[in-house]
């Protein structure tokens, strides 16, 4: 029972209710450039788009439907030489780990962990890096055994959300860590794609009230709910380990990293200090 006090004060605290809202909003920032990536990604390895758009399009409207095929033939129909393919990686890249760096401050805020932000920067980019190749070889591996699509998205969910939960903590942790908010955030998330495409399709006019904007409004509305799953999962897996409320003994993990990391920014703040 107590656990259950302790999750739903970590969810519904002040500081909860604003790691949501920055939550979903860094996932709106991170959209566009995560769709450029994706979609360059699949170009330039050579893989049909249509394996990623008959992915997507499992999970959203019908109205929506020409929105995402348009947006990323606008991507892969661009020819971009091997300068401005770096670059707008690279950009795209930093700019999407965004909603990663937004939630390794949360668990940072959590675990009592105080490390230079620019090494926790680096950590983000890292992840979202593994994370665009992972999602890439999933969609391609789903597509490839369509007959068992809903039992195999399952399961990469389930494995992304526990790699994701893992790599998050700066604690080093059991591995079961991470295993209870994934199945929380894989059911939640496979729920939400099929009820929120019914409720929006035949119980709701939004089509009628917003007109073209419907589509943004939707897309808004199912970010948030989307990161409120997702934190949720992430309290989860803080309240019902045993060490919660003093994660700051555990050791923490990459330390030679943050130890230079740190060494580097009082260098950095020494030499300031004699100018």
């Amino acid at each position: 029972m107590k656990k259950l006090v302790y999750l739903y004060r970590e969810f519904t605290s002040f500081e909860g209710s604003l790691f949501k809202y920055s939550l979903a909003f860094s996932l709106l920032l991170a959209l566009a450039p995560s769709v450029l990536i994706v979609a360059l990604l699949f170009k330039y390895a050579y893989l049909s788009e249509d394996i990623l758009l008959n992915f997507i399009l499992h999970f959203i409207p019908d109205n929506n439907t020409e929105m995402i095929d348009q947006i990323f033939s606008f991507f892969t129909d661009k020819d971009y030489n091997i300068t401005s393919f770096i670059i707008t990686m690279c950009v795209s890249f930093y700019l999407a780990s965004k909603s990663i760096f937004s939630f390794l401050l949360i668990s940072a805020s959590h675990e009592h962990v105080e490390v230079p932000k620019w090494s926790i920067r680096i950590k983000s980019v890292i992840i979202f890096v593994l994370m665009a190749f992972l999602f890439i070889a999933c969609a391609y591996i789903a597509t490839n055994f369509f007959d068992f699509l809903p039992f195999i998205f399952s399961g990469i969910m389930l494995l992304v959300f526990y790699f994701m939960y893992r790599t998050l903590s700066f604690r080093k942790r059991d591995w079961s860590f991470g295993l209870a908010g994934a199945m929380f955030s894989t059911i939640g998330v496979l729920l939400l794609a099929t009820l929120f495409v019914m409720i929006v399709t035949k119980f709701t006019s939004y089509q009628d009230v917003y007109g073209p904007l419907a589509s943004l409004v939707t897309l808004l509305l199912a970010i948030y709910l989307i990161s409120c799953i997702i934190y949720f999962g992430f309290c989860l897996n803080l309240v019902i380990e045993d060490e919660y409320g003093y994660e700051q003994h555990l050791p923490l993990k990459h330390g030679r990293f943050y130890d230079l990391a740190i060494h580097i920014s009082h260098k950095i703040s020494k030499l300031i200090e004699r100018k």
